[in-house]
């Protein structure tokens, strides 16, 4: 099934650029659906890039940089299905088409996606659109199938995951729209009411396959991390809330709650919020950090573990049966059920002749 793949960007044509060779290359049936707010100079040099991908279909849209674009791009997608992603990251065509499949038969669920691998070139190639990968992380996300969305909710925010760039219906991705067009796309409020709405419409399912890899660098724009409590001792606080839980509550009470218990929700979900970013700010300060103190974290139970893993390692017979069983999660290993998709990116990256 086509997802429509919704990509926000500014001034980054290269990074942009490469994601549509990768789409060509693996032959990708999903249309994209691109809001630009690039300078003048950069724009012509996206669109006039795009014209020579004759096999994708490609929708431009220029946007004015500021407040959230994507709420006037999405009237021109027509599929049932959407994911946003960032515009240096890529996504796997085939996942992508399974996690609309799965959405398509299942309707409790209002997210699918594949597992996510964060990758960083090495020092030379750091805000390179191609180059040779120094870091991968293993495979992240998890699925959180409470039936309860308030219990949903707070099972996600107590080991969170980067839920944002997901499959879903294109009349949730509507709804969160039609709030954050009041704030900046890499604003606070969008990012709570980002994941709220996604947590909150239905189940979340991540698929045991790879389908989504950032590039982590000092190139990319991320949310505005700035600390919580400027966010709200800041002069608008009270509007943008006002906003936000007007919103909210709407989209909750579409679910058959009442408006008083909506308002409630509403609160209560940005609290949920909340706390997880002030927990997260406290552990950054360095107070009662010993900073001599070694870390011992490895259990013994651990090191068994590695080692059995190296003694098996040197012994093929035995290596193909623990694998069998036991398929490492490391995306470098062959044995490792992402191997393959991994493989296609990172060859993709490392040895593409546009690479400089």
């Amino acid at each position: 099934m086509k997802v429509a793949i919704i990509i926000p960007t500014m001034n980054r044509p290269d990074f942009i650029l490469r994601q549509f060779e990768f789409y060509e290359l693996m032959n990708s049936p999903h249309p994209i659906y691109i809001s630009d707010s690039s300078n003048d100079g950069n724009a012509e040099k996206l669109k006039n890039g795009i014209k020579k991908f004759k096999k994708l279909k490609i929708t431009y849209q220029w946007a004015p940089p500021g407040k959230d674009p994507l709420h006037s791009l999405l009237p021109l997608v027509k599929e049932k299905y959407c994911i946003q992603i960032g515009d240096d990251d890529l996504i796997i065509p085939n996942t992508i088409s399974e996690c609309a499949d799965f959405l398509e038969s299942h309707p409790d669920y209002a997210t699918c996606a594949g597992k996510q691998v964060n990758i960083r070139f090495r020092k030379e190639d750091y805000i390179k659109p191609y180059g040779i990968i120094a870091h991968q992380t293993l495979p992240h996300g998890r699925s959180v199938e409470n039936e309860d969305m308030l219990v949903r909710a707070k099972s996600f925010w107590s080991d969170p995951f980067f839920i944002c760039f997901v499959v879903t219906r294109l009349e949730v991705e509507k709804d969160i729209r039609n709030i954050t067009q009041n704030f900046s796309i890499i604003g606070r409020m969008t990012e709570f009411l980002l994941v709220t709405v996604l947590i909150t419409a239905g189940k979340a399912k991540v698929l045991d396959k790879l389908g989504y890899v950032m590039q982590i660098s000092d190139n990319r724009y991320d949310f505005d991390h700035n600390l919580v409590i400027d966010l709200m001792t800041s002069p608008p606080i009270n509007e943008h809330w006002s906003i936000c839980e007007k919103g909210l509550s709407e989209i909750i009470c579409k679910k058959g709650i009442s408006e008083e218990k909506s308002l409630k929700i509403a609160k209560w979900l940005f609290v949920l919020y909340l706390a997880r970013q002030f927990a997260l700010e406290v552990s950054w300060l360095p107070v009662g950090q010993n900073e001599s103190v070694s870390d011992h974290s490895v259990s013994s139970g651990q090191s068994f573990v590695k080692k059995l893993r190296h003694l098996i390692s040197q012994l093929p017979f035995l290596k193909s049966i623990f694998y069998k069983y036991n398929p490492p999660s490391d995306v470098t290993m062959p044995e490792s059920k992402y191997y393959k998709d991994f493989k296609t990116v990172k060859d993709f990256f490392e040895k593409s002749p546009s690479r400089a």
